[in-house]
């Protein structure tokens, strides 16, 4: 999970390329304790796997991508009423056309034998229950995450997705009474601090 950590670093870049907006170097050295933190409280497992690596730091490139271009958008509006809610609407739609006919030619089998056996083990009313919470959850988060990217700088976006999991981790604790490790609390802290740091640079260069 640790190849999340670096999610600042390419709206850093592509912000600078495709926006043409940039930093003072001070701004850029604080995404350091932000990104080392994330990386440090995240890093439980001593195992490595090159497809999970490559898998990550691609997803970072496409949501990095995904928050630019939109951003854009949001700079220059495309029509009437395409406010962040239609905008990610909007996307949300085109990405179900394009990927779901891939989803079914690769998954397909897999996935109608999944669902049959996960609805003989929890039930058919239980399943929908669930399967509406979930996607319901998950879009709405996202339609909030798409309202703060309209109100934010990408790359301040960015950090404070990064930040997300050291909630997540905290949360973990509080509710689930996980322990918390060394490296996570001192990742969690270091973290923190990089936020810290940051909005002072920002309000400050």
């Amino acid at each position: 999970r640790g190849e999340r950590g670096p999610d600042p670093l390419f709206p850093c870049l592509f912000s600078a390329v495709l926006l043409g907006q940039t930093f003072s170097l001070p701004v850029y050295l604080t995404l350091i304790p932000v990104i080392a933190g994330v990386c440090l409280a995240t890093a439980n497992e001593v195992s490595f796997s090159m497809i999970s690596l490559v898998s990550g730091l691609l997803s970072n490139v496409c949501f990095a991508m995904r928050a630019i271009t939109a951003k854009r958008v949001m700079q220059k509006p495309v029509g009437s009423n395409l406010t962040a809610q239609n905008l990610y609407g909007v996307l949300t739609l085109q990405a179900l056309a394009v990927l779901l006919p891939f989803a079914l030619i690769v998954e397909g089998p897999g996935l109608i034998e999944g669902t049959a056996e996960t609805i003989r083990n929890v039930g058919g009313v239980k399943f929908v229950k669930m399967l509406l919470c979930t996607g319901v959850s998950h879009y709405l988060y996202n339609e909030c995450a798409f309202l703060a990217l309209s109100s934010v700088h990408p790359v301040t976006h960015a950090v404070a997705n990064t930040v997300k999991r050291i909630a997540v981790i905290v949360v973990s604790v509080l509710y689930f009474r996980d322990p918390l490790t060394m490296t996570g609390g001192l990742g969690s802290a270091i973290a923190i601090v990089g936020v810290l740091l940051y909005s002072i640079a920002k309000s400050k260069y």
